[in-house]
């Protein structure tokens, strides 16, 4: 590592944290998007962010700042968020397989292709916790013609997988995968 890679990661130590929500959230890698090649992120739409109440989380006085404030949000009110795609439209500009590269957005520009509405509601409960706890999150688990793809997807899917097997051996609990949407939201 060189000295200016030490100074990038340090300035995150300064960095104020944010509430989740108030957070575009970027895939990084690429997805199928049908017959093309696609980023994905989600944007909180303006009514969103002006109504956070709690915009700065505080993690030096609670270790679980983040969850707390996460739990405190959802339960005031309704979240959204805009969802993007940003399609590929130059492999050579625009690599699939170095997640480094950020792909220009002159060339193709992000796209609102749906509203991802989060209505109010109470996940703070021990069971949801639990439940989350079991689940093994990962962007395979979809369609066929939405998976991830490349090189490096192909790294952080098994990486995925041999973390779950450790976290779940770690804590004691069965790893299974959910036999459909119903069974994992409830």
């Amino acid at each position: 590592m060189v000295i200016e890679d030490l100074f990038a990661m340090l300035s995150f130590t300064t960095v104020p944290r944010r509430n989740l929500l108030s957070y575009t959230y970027n895939s990084m890698g690429a997805f199928r998007y049908g017959d093309h090649i696609a980023k994905i992120r989600t944007v909180p739409t303006a009514a969103s962010l002006s109504s956070l109440t709690h915009q700065i989380v505080d993690v030096r006085a609670d270790n679980e700042a983040f969850r707390r404030t996460l739990v405190a949000e959802a339960a005031e009110r309704d979240h959204s968020f805009d969802l993007q795609v940003q399609l590929n439209t130059d492999l050579a500009r625009m690599p699939v397989d170095n997640t480094s590269v950020k792909w220009p957005e002159e060339l193709s520009p992000w796209v609102t292709v749906a509203r991802v509405d989060l209505p109010r509601q109470d996940i703070g409960g021990d069971d949801n916790l639990a439940a989350a706890d079991a689940t093994s999150i990962t962007p395979w688990r979809s369609r066929e013609e939405h998976r991830p793809i490349g090189e490096i997807q192909r790294v952080r899917q098994e990486m995925y997988r041999r973390s779950s097997i450790e976290r779940h051996r770690i804590n004691g609990q069965e790893r299974r995968e959910p036999a459909g949407s119903a069974e994992l939201l409830g």
